[in-house]
């Protein structure tokens, strides 16, 4: 059989047969032969995982620059009929369609995560010595479970997500023989509601930091990219020379043990560390000292475990930054490489971004995109590199695959010297973020409670008041850096919420405005105060609304789009008084008339239009409230072109699938189109590769 992880759909259907014999086997209590089926294989196809194992290693199927779980573990569940229950329906997920909720395979990172929580069903069935998950389907026994599930005091989310788990078994029904069927007819959230605690009902949207908290922090980790980021080289070369150090002391101990010399010490034995360390030519602090000495980092000459705390603590800071300055998600700061940095000029202006990969609703490598940023971000990318280069230079040399992969990761640590760098995880980045606000002075104080109040309204009280307290320092996770960046943009109107989807990769606007609550909130605060200046922006925004409207009716400038054609067709028969200033003024005041900007068109539609569609503009072609005038066509060719030099580039890293070369092949037949009729010069786009520019 092949595996289901991130294949696609047909493999489900070659896969029913294998799948049969396993269903068989377990029907006919046959263990011997279910215990030897394989699961899982490494990346060379040898097999790791067999169904009889405690535990299936997925890290062939796992990125772990996403995630760092790897395995699905059923020792917890002492009971042999439960856990090869459990066993049973994970491999329906890795095998089967059991437990999709679309279209798409589970992705590995899912199919741990379902386990995880339906592990809680089954750790209640083990207490109650039932034998089966089927056992739930009598009311009497479910409403055992419910009340259980209530004294364990989880929050509404975890809940919903545990009666979601007992709905997919649910609904396996035609491929597993569990036969459960629950005895409600409540929704899951119904179901949740009762359940979790009182206080957890509400969900706890992740925390935008108030001002004077944010800046503290965020200034105190530009302070370290513009101090360090001249003498990256530097650093970059002590920390090689302090790992060579190490593998010199290493060999000369590893040669003693093979040569029979030491019969007494082995790589595992307690003492090895300290034979390494004794045969090191060098100690660690006299290399730190010869590198520094006489340089402006000489203050940082410190004894070896504290010199490795603060290199940790400047990793913790070009993360801070890139992560405050692109609101990317954490799994796209962890595909960040050292050539993400780009600059391009666009309309004339020159624009920072950074390329990543994306992999919400992606099936998988994850899809290529860039966020817009600024120059901060990429000295600290530079600098992130600079700590990391040797690391990533054992990653790309060690045999196995996997570490390779993990070779253009920028966040890697070694505190183990034995053994081969690891992606530094939020657990060990959060001690240096901690570390680096209480440097900063980031202490929540009156002013910063009552803001954080206002920008963060879907907080749940009962948990931030745990968490936020006066005269603590503030703590920060990262995924705060996304919220923060949502609430600030938009409370000081740098941007669109368009802008924000699409610098987000959300699918949808409300998603963007779920972000970004709070951030109204304050701007409404400064406003509301002054009702001049509330009535100034409203006129503002009316008149420059008119004006354009006018000049579409009024003058003979080419539109084009299904709305902008209807316009032009229609100049000569609207009466002129209809087509005055005043007259498209009065519509406008009343909401009859409005549009908004979607960087490539104008949508008539305004913010009614939810933008679904504006990651790729081609796909607004097919709206008849497209408009798009002459200076927005200057955008499409713009667009022409960037297009054509991502396609050059992805073929270069041979990243260049049949599903990319449709995504943007619609976007540059868009842009010809537009061109064309603009009379705009342009070089055709041929698939073929005979492009000259």
């Amino acid at each position: 059989m092949q595996i289901l992880l991130s294949l696609p759909g047909n493999v489900v259907n070659e896969n029913l047969d294998g799948f049969q014999k396993v269903l068989e086997s377990y029907s006919k209590l046959d263990f011997k032969y279910l215990d030897n089926v394989p699961v899982t294989k490494d990346h060379a196809g040898t097999t790791v995982s067999y169904f009889g194992d405690e535990e299936w290693i997925l890290s062939a199927y796992i990125d772990r620059k996403i995630t760092n779980k790897d395995k699905i573990t059923f020792s917890e569940i002492s009971s042999f009929e439960l856990a090869t229950e459990l066993k049973m329906i994970c491999f329906s997920w890795l095998y089967t369609n059991a437990g999709r909720g679309n279209s798409y395979p589970l992705k590995p990172s899912t199919i741990i995560f379902q386990h995880s929580k339906l592990l809680q069903v089954y750790k209640f069935l083990e207490k109650m010595k039932w034998a089966s998950i089927s056992k739930l389907s009598h009311a009497v026994l479910f409403y055992e479970f419910c009340t259980y599930l209530t004294s364990l005091q989880y929050s509404y989310g975890n809940t919903v997500q545990i009666f979601s788990m007992l709905n997919k078994v649910q609904r396996a029904d035609h491929i597993l023989p569990i036969g459960l069927v629950i005895p409600t007819d409540q929704s899951t959230k119904a179901l949740a509601i009762e359940c979790c605690a009182v206080e957890k009902t509400k969900p706890n949207q992740f925390y935008a930091m108030p001002t004077s908290i944010m800046e503290k922090i965020y200034s105190r980790a530009i302070d370290y990219i513009e101090k360090l980021y001249p003498y990256r080289v530097l650093l970059s070369e002590l920390i090689r020379e302090l790992r060579i150090n190490y593998e010199v002391g290493k060999k000369v101990v590893d040669r003693k043990i093979n040569d029979g010399s030491w019969k007494w010490l082995t790589p595992n034995s307690a003492d090895y560390r300290v034979e390494v360390n004794k045969a090191k030519p060098q100690s660690y602090s006299s290399i730190i000292e010869l590198y520094l000495q006489g340089t402006p980092l000489e203050k940082h000459i410190l004894p070896w475990r504290q010199f490795e705390s603060w290199l940790s603590k400047i990793q913790a800071a070009c993360y801070i930054v890139c992560a405050a300055f692109t609101g990317m998600r954490r799994s796209e700061l962890y595909s960040l490489h050292p050539d993400s940095f780009k600059t391009r000029t666009y309309n004339g202006k020159i624009i920072h971004t950074v390329q990543s990969y994306h992999h919400k609703m992606t099936q998988g490598r994850g899809q290529l995109s860039e966020w817009v940023t600024t120059t901060i971000v990429g000295d600290a990318i530079s600098l992130a590199e600079a700590l990391t280069q040797y690391m990533r230079e054992q990653l790309f040399n060690h045999p196995d695959p996997m570490k390779n992969h993990e070779a253009s990761c920028l966040w890697l640590t070694q505190t183990k010297k034995s053994e081969a760098p690891k992606i530094i995880y939020e657990g060990h980045f959060r001690n240096k973020f901690n570390e680096i606000a209480k440097e900063a002075g980031a202490i929540v104080d009156d002013e910063a409670l009552e803001e954080f109040y206002l920008i963060n309204p879907n907080q749940n009280s009962v948990l931030s008041n745990k968490k936020i307290a006066l005269g603590y320092i503030w703590p920060i996770t990262s995924h705060q850096f996304r919220r923060t960046f949502a609430v600030f943009v938009r409370r000081h109107n740098l941007c669109s919420t368009i802008a924000v989807k699409e610098q987000f990769k959300h699918l949808d606007i409300p998603t963007s405005e779920w972000y970004e609550e709070g951030g109204a909130a304050a701007v409404l605060r400064g406003i509301n105060t002054d009702s001049e200046l509330s009535e100034l922006i409203k006129n503002v925004r009316n008149e420059v609304i008119t004006e354009t409207v006018f000049k579409w009716y009024n003058r003979k400038d080419k539109l084009f789009g299904k709305r902008g054609l209807e316009i032009m067709k229609d100049r000569g028969s609207i009466p002129t008084e209809h087509k005055s200033w005043q007259e498209i003024h009065n519509h406008v005041k009343a909401g009859r008339i409005d549009f908004v900007g979607t960087l490539h068109s104008y949508c008539l539609a305004g913010y009614q239009c939810q933008m679904s569609k504006v990651a790729s503009p081609a796909n607004c072609f097919k709206c008849e409230n497209q408009l798009i005038d002459e200076e927005q066509a200057k955008g499409w060719s713009i667009r022409h072109q960037q297009c054509i030099q991502q396609i050059k580039y992805l073929k270069s890293i041979d990243s260049f699938s049949s599903s990319i070369e449709s995504h943007y092949l619609s976007q540059i037949k868009a842009a010809e189109r537009v061109m064309h009729f603009f009379n705009i010069p342009f070089s055709e786009y041929k698939q073929d590769g005979g492009n000259d520019d």
